[in-house]
């Protein structure tokens, strides 16, 4: 087995014995792998070792049997690359890094390479390492990555008939804003200013040209905005294995007062509208 040089992130870690930690990392040029580090945490009379920590950014070298097995990669060396201490030193700072790595986690798959979201979770650990309000550096980085796997909301015009004109709703079921004409038919759904479709618009084009770090960098902060926490369904594209149902979190900045509650439903609407999310799950 040859070995395999790559840059990553520590997504996870689990200690599998006194001395050594299966870790999740997310790599630039392979994806995820599961790996298992043996001995990183054995010091000696002259080095103090504490192992790999979470939310930690460098230099990996590891060596696989192949993209297909469901067998641990094995760690050989692991080099730091970026110091990052200001994520540590404010408890919303570490909390929102580990947000990103949770969601990170679960959304990708495994040996399924993503370059530009590698390098918008490191430049999102890296903002958050000086941010005052993380909430914008998350929620941008979140776009990146619902439009990396292919889940990205419709934000321009009604997911379902097409309309641009009478965008009043949005339905994490459906994945995206309805129109007027088309949400009486819909039991999930959530009323939204017209500031904030304008917003929603903003981010998406705005997730592809700047960074997730430079959201950060913002004076106008996030207070005042709306947070819409939706499940939002992904429809299997590349075959078994893929991701059917995810979880986001929109953090919508509106001059407005955001979003609004979600419209009222029976309960037999509720019903049928968990059971039709079942049946696609």
């Amino acid at each position: 087995m040859s070995l395999i040089h790559d840059e990553a992130v520590v997504l996870g870690r689990v200690d599998y014995s006194e001395t050594s930690q299966v870790l999740v990392l997310f790599t630039r040029e392979h994806g995820k792998i599961r790996a298992i580090a043996k001995g990183i945490k054995r010091g000696t009379k002259a080095r103090f070792a504490v192992g790999v920590d979470l939310l930690d950014v460098g230099h990996v070298v590891f060596s696989s049997r192949g993209e297909r097995s469901n067998a641990l990669a094995t760690l050989t060396e692991w080099k730091p690359s970026q110091s990052l201490w200001g994520l540590r030193e404010k408890l919303f700072r570490i909390q929102a890094g580990q947000y990103a790595a949770e969601v990170t986690a679960h959304l990708t798959e495994d040996w399924d390479a993503h370059a530009d979201l590698f390098d918008a979770l490191v430049s999102t650990l890296a903002a958050l390492t000086d941010a005052s309000e993380p909430l914008a550096v998350v929620t941008r980085y979140q776009l990146v990555l619902l439009g990396s796997i292919g889940s990205l909301p419709r934000f321009d015009a009604c997911v379902l008939c097409g309309r641009e004109e009478d965008l009043a709703h949005f339905s994490s079921f459906e994945g995206g804003l309805i129109c007027r004409h088309c949400e009486p038919g819909q039991v999930e759904k959530r009323e939204v200013s017209a500031r904030t479709v304008m917003a929603l618009g903003t981010s998406k084009d705005d997730h592809c040209s700047q960074s997730p770090g430079a959201a950060g960098t913002s004076g106008s902060g996030t207070r005042g905005g709306g947070v819409h926490r939706a499940e939002l369904p992904h429809r299997p594209s590349h075959g078994p294995g893929t991701i059917v149902g995810v979880s986001a979190c929109f953090a919508v900045r509106t001059a407005s007062s955001g979003i609004a509650e979600p419209a009222k439903a029976s309960p037999n609407a509720v019903y049928r509208a968990r059971a039709t999310r079942e049946e696609l799950q």
